[in-house]
């Protein structure tokens, strides 16, 4: 069989790859600009938008477990670049208040869900490695008896009055 359609395939997708990155990237360079992001720091903000799309399609295909949360990211970056692209094409001038809000919030959000990405992803690592034999694991348990709670109360001579009784004895004689 020749691989000639695998490689016209590859070719044509790592292409269209670039040129969409290319295109979204000028677009959300532009759109950070207009929300008054430095220009020296404008170029960053495309790239944790675009970026949190393709870390999240690898790890849609590295996790096994938890991959809700791989594929929550993915709908969340893509959703987030393509509402932006919109975004920078509707808006020609001075940005709404609250597209300017969106673009400084994007950054620490999209780090705090990446860090936690990370989190997953090495404890997979991790795990596969046990679960592969890389080395024995041994755990010891050690059962801990708890120390006494040493509370002494002095004996009732009388004992408590029910006071749900009385409340109820109350309200049926009313």
């Amino acid at each position: 069989m020749s691989r000639f359609p695998s490689h016209v395939s590859i070719i044509g997708t790592v292409t269209i790859a670039l040129g969409a990155f290319w295109l979204s990237f000028t677009a959300l360079q532009d759109l950070a600009l207009r929300s008054h992001v430095p220009p020296s720091q404008a170029w960053v903000w495309p790239l944790i938008v675009d970026g949190l799309v393709v870390v999240a399609t690898v790890a849609v295909v590295a996790l096994r477990e938890h991959r809700w949360y791989a594929w929550s990211l993915l709908a969340a970056g893509a959703t987030l670049s393509l509402a932006c692209n919109m975004l920078h094409a509707t808006y020609a001038g001075e940005l709404p208040v609250a597209v300017r809000i969106l673009v400084a919030s994007v950054p620490p959000l999209c780090l705090l869900a990446v860090t936690h990405l990370t989190v997953l992803l090495t404890r997979r690592d991790t795990s596969a490695s046990v679960a592969a034999g890389d080395g024995p694991v041994v755990v010891e348990m050690q059962t801990v008896k708890p120390a006494p709670l040493i509370t002494t109360l002095p004996t009732a001579t009388k004992e408590v009055a029910d006071l749900g009784a009385s409340f109820r004895a109350s309200r049926a004689a009313s």
